[in-house]
């Protein structure tokens, strides 16, 4: 990577705290001895274990830090740091982590406008089978017991070489970046839709790929990654994270209509009329349209009672009567008493089924025969009007309630 000249860019370091004490003071006394004087910023909702009484203790005049007794998402906490930061790039940290030496230096070195860098995370082998390009599974401990602070040390400088370290490009993006505040901030910073947590990163970086970022790895600035202790592995969320996962990724398909690892990232105006509407079925369904028009309204305030509340989303606006209807891009027609699983599953992958379905190569008997705008799939009937993406209206966070 070729550094033009800039002036000297400056760091903040964004730390969300919840509860969690013990990992926090390891990676502020651990950060300060090798970084006493970067902008280091805290910030705490909800936490009840004495945090806010220990950042009140501290006297850093380098430390800027927020709480609050009251309890908000991920997104709301890194948002909030971001704000109070004073430096021109931000970089995000959870508190069970451990940065190593020549992070800083690595990530100032490297950074250019309108580029987004990823540090490296070293991480014991919770999930060894999930590999990506910012990551190296290696165990120096799976907590602050067991954790071998010489052993990482060693490790970091024997893979301090110039062409080890050598930033690259990727494709592979993940929560642990560095970025510009303003940039940040001019697209309303991550989406508190996620409540409490999870896919606020995917849906970042969506955001920022529909602006074509150049993203970077950059391999001098590591951190050796505990994983997750103050999320799902922690005793506030243990129990429920898979619970709040499923919540999240439903508020990612309202959002985007395309799954968290879909091969097709477009965002189309979809919409279902259904046939023969059965409440207790509609959670199928419901995430995975823009609006649902249905032939009859019985139980739909017992469904609206029990999913509303996880989700910002206007559950009212989304699931209409039938003779509501607007025109829509897509429109899909089914009969609920007629579905069976796969039809469902096909339910989830719609953009996918969509576009293989127009793109496929075809047979001139073929082409005179297939109706590229009307056309089934299973016990799904879909009229096409348009195939317009509208995911380019997601960029900023603020626009995407209820479009």
């Amino acid at each position: 990577m070729e550094k033009q000249k800039e002036d000297q860019a400056t760091l903040s370091l964004i730390v969300g705290l919840r509860n969690n004490l013990d990992y926090t003071k390891h990676f502020y006394k651990t950060l300060r001895d090798k970084y006493p004087r970067v902008e280091l910023v805290f910030v705490s909702y909800g936490s009840q274990d004495g945090t806010h009484d220990w950042l009140d203790s501290l006297e850093d005049p380098y430390l800027i830090f927020y709480y609050s007794q009251f309890s908000k998402t991920l997104s709301d906490t890194y948002n909030k740091g971001v704000s109070m930061a004073t430096s021109d790039l931000v970089a995000f940290l959870h508190n069970d982590m451990v940065v190593g030496n020549g992070f800083v230096e690595s990530l100032l070195s490297v950074w250019l406008p309108r580029t987004l860098l990823f540090y490296t995370v070293v991480e014991p082998p919770y999930f060894e089978e999930d590999k990506h390009d910012w990551k190296i599974t290696k165990d120096f401990g799976t907590d602050l017991k067991s954790f071998h602070m010489g052993a990482f040390e060693d490790y970091l400088r024997e893979n301090s070489s110039v062409s080890i370290q050598t930033p690259h490009l990727t494709t592979d993006g993940t929560f642990f970046l560095c970025v510009e505040k303003k940039w940040l901030l001019d697209m309303g910073g991550l989406d508190p839709v996620f409540n409490p947590m999870f896919c606020e990163d995917t849906d970042l970086l969506l955001r920022f790929h529909l602006q074509h970022a150049t993203m970077y790895v950059v391999p001098g600035a590591k951190v050796y990654h505990f994983v997750s202790k103050t999320s799902r592995f922690s005793s506030e969320y243990e129990a429920k994270t898979r619970q709040v996962e499923n919540e999240s990724i439903n508020n990612f398909y309202r959002k985007w209509r395309f799954g968290l690892h879909s091969s097709i990232k477009e965002r189309y105006d979809l919409a279902a009329i259904v046939k023969s509407t059965d409440p207790l079925k509609l959670d199928k369904i419901e995430p995975y349209f823009g609006t649902i028009y249905l032939d009859s309204n019985s139980n739909i305030e017992h469904y609206i009672g029990l999913h509303q509340s996880s989700t910002d989303f206007d559950l009212r606006k989304r699931i209409l009567p039938r003779n509501k209807l607007k025109t829509h891009s897509i429109l899909v027609e089914f009969d609920m008493r007629n579905l069976k699983d796969w039809d469902y599953d096909n339910i989830k992958t719609l953009p996918q089924i969509i576009h293989q379905k127009i793109s496929k190569k075809r047979s001139f008997f073929g082409k005179l025969f297939f109706n590229k705008r009307k056309f089934r799939i299973g016990r799904l009937k879909f009229n096409i009007k348009d195939l317009n993406s509208t995911a380019q209206e997601l960029v900023c966070k603020n626009l995407v309630i209820d479009k």
